[in-house]
């Protein structure tokens, strides 16, 4: 039997960004009327039209791609980017999404950003001509002649092909002339032998002349040294800062040993430090890391969407998901966080993406988004099948009831997932008439929710 959550994340339904918003008459017009001024070359007109048919519907995909290419042709590639951004987000399967993308980084001279943009589209689309072609401007851009001309055949361009054939002929020649012409323009950092005597020689015991110091012995140097401290009244003792006795190396690497936990399974978590075992595969985020063992071997995670990976990293910064092969060990410090191992069964669940430190490779997840009006959308990562996995709080996750008829809301920052079938999420104000006071995520069925209250929240 199909689990009708996963159908519904499947189909797109869960995270679909349409699905409260009605079709209406104004929607139409604005989109319609839109999409002529696009084509008659009026982006500024064609902007506003758009923007106001995304008052109605704001998650439309035809709509924020029409808005996108109007800002593009009005050369407001940084909008443009955000908007094409969201909408792979959205769509990460839709090829023609990273080609625009692709084509606003052309414009704004960020040749690496789009020639990644066009080699994911022909991971989902090898055929795409267009994506083949402006894989080879890019390219081009970079300086890689060689595979931007065999791109340019592949899509056919014989002409820009050609046009690489003679730039490549004609870069060694280029490339010598560059050196010959940079090392000109060194600086000399010598002087000419003429421009200063040499020091006249000094006897033993003489005073060098004008101020010149010379190397003397090292024990006369200390000497005298000594001397001029004690002439100035000064002793060693007296300027200097008292310090612990020394400890023994051997007696203190013996006595002071982090304290590592033990553990049966995937995870240990102990007072203060948290071990992660790996055999074989883990995905696992390292902020926090103290020290790791084995042979392990680590590549960044990419998000999930409807089986398949996407461009978009699963995590930022130093929170980056990473994917752990091998065998071996991470100790991790707790940081004063809450750490809570849990054992995932048949029965699917839903985390919030920040909370989810690691899981075993057994685990099959999938990325997803629940939009808000307000902007504050919710990250979510949905998992299914057997397996360990590793969460993060800032207290002890707590487990409430969820019951039909009566929708549960839990504030954005508090939450940390949930289980049970039919559950539908929605993103709503906290206060109606106040957004300011915040989000909530309002669930409606039946199962069981995790809260992060700590103390004294």
């Amino acid at each position: 039997m199909i689990d009708p959550a996963q159908r519904a994340l499947e189909e797109g339904g869960l995270f679909d960004d349409d699905a409260d918003l009605a079709e209406n008459q104004e929607f139409d017009r604005a989109l319609a009327t839109g999409s002529e001024a696009l084509q008659r070359g009026d982006a500024e007109g064609a902007r506003h039209l758009l923007e106001k048919a995304l008052r109605y519907k704001p998650r439309n995909q035809r709509a924020r791609n029409m808005l996108g290419l109007s800002l593009f042709k009005l050369g407001e590639l940084e909008k443009a980017e955000g908007i094409y951004r969201g909408l792979i987000e959205d769509h990460p399967a839709d090829p023609t999404l990273r080609v625009n993308l692709g084509l606003v980084f052309l414009k704004l001279g960020s040749a690496p950003e789009a020639a990644r943009c066009f080699e994911t589209t022909l991971d989902l689309s090898p055929e795409h001509r267009k994506a083949q072609n402006y894989l080879g401007l890019a390219l081009a851009q970079k300086g890689e002649l060689g595979r931007a001309r065999e791109w340019f055949l592949k899509a056919g361009n014989a002409a820009m092909a050609e046009r690489m054939e003679q730039q490549l002929a004609a870069a060694p020649i280029r490339e010598v002339a560059k050196k010959a012409h940079d090392t000109l323009e060194e600086p000399r950092p010598f002087k000419p032998a003429t421009e200063e005597p040499p020091p006249p020689a000094v006897e033993k015991g003489e005073t060098p002349p004008n101020g010149t110091w010379v190397a003397t012995n090292p024990a006369q140097a200390s000497a005298a040294t000594a001397i001029g401290r004690l002439a100035l009244g000064q002793t060693a003792a007296a300027n200097e800062t008292p310090v612990d006795e020394p400890s023994d190396l051997t007696e203190y690497t013996t006595t002071r040993k982090l304290a590592i936990p033990s553990q049966s399974g995937g995870f240990g978590i102990g007072s203060t430090e948290v071990v992660i075992q790996v055999r074989g595969e883990m995905l696992t985020r390292l902020d926090g890391l103290v020290a790791s063992w084995g042979q392990l071997s680590l590549k960044p995670e990419l998000k999930r969407f409807r089986g398949r990976p996407t461009d978009k990293p699963f995590g930022e910064g130093a929170r980056r998901m990473l994917r752990a092969a091998g065998e071996g060990r991470f100790v991790v410090s707790r940081e004063g966080r809450v750490f809570t191992a849990l054992e995932l069964g048949d029965e699917p669940a839903y985390f919030r993406e920040e909370v989810l430190f690691a899981f075993e490779e057994s685990i099959v997840f999938e990325n997803g988004r629940v939009p808000s009006k307000t902007g504050h959308d919710l990250h979510l990562v949905h998992m299914r099948g057997r397996g360990q996995l590793l969460l993060v709080t800032v207290g002890t996750p707590q487990a409430v009831e969820l019951s039909r008829g009566e929708p549960l809301r839990i504030p954005m920052d508090q939450l940390v997932g949930w289980h049970g079938p039919l559950i539908q999420p929605r993103v709503v104000p906290i206060v109606e008439e106040a957004p300011e006071l915040g989000v909530a995520l309002e669930l409606a069925g039946e199962g069981r929710a995790l809260v992060d209250a700590p103390d004294g929240r």
